[in-house]
């Protein structure tokens, strides 16, 4: 089952695709995609349509999760939640799920680990370290496309 997996930062998102299911899950692709700040929010909504357009074409992926930031500041908004009502609208077009998460429903019991386990060098234990860019804000987005599996 290929699962995707969001993350949205300021002037760039992290994406994960991930194949297999929740015991097993195989890396297919990630990355880093940088964004042009400086144009405006109307050119970038489009270039987020485009850049979502070609990640669900190339990858097809059965289900959706998504990372939310809660604590955006007003300037922040455009940037962090208008990019995932594109998604989202995209996705209900084509029947794909999405399920949203915070920072706080990344946990080890998610995973069925014990309590304390540090979930993100789990992430290193299954999936591996795959630089560049592996770091908490990848991290995020692997999680997000993991825990969408059965």
């Amino acid at each position: 089952m290929i699962s995707l997996g969001i993350n949205l930062e300021k002037n760039s998102f992290r994406y994960t695709v991930l194949d297999g299911d929740r015991k097993t899950p195989i890396l297919i692709e990630k990355n880093k995609v940088v964004i042009n700040a400086a144009i405006s929010i109307s050119e970038l909504m489009d270039w987020y349509e485009s850049t979502f357009t070609n990640l669900l074409e190339r990858h097809t992926p059965e289900i959706i999760g998504i990372k939310l930031g809660l604590s955006a500041k007003k300037a922040q908004i455009a940037f962090w939640y208008y990019p995932y009502g594109i998604l989202h609208s995209m996705a209900f077009q084509k029947q794909i799920p999405v399920i949203e998460f915070v920072p706080a429903n990344y946990t080890a019991s998610k995973l069925g680990l014990a309590k304390g386990t540090n979930i993100y060098d789990y992430v290193d234990e299954v999936i591996g370290n795959n630089p560049p860019y592996w770091d908490k804000s990848q991290k995020y987005s692997v999680l997000a496309a993991w825990l969408v599996k059965e």
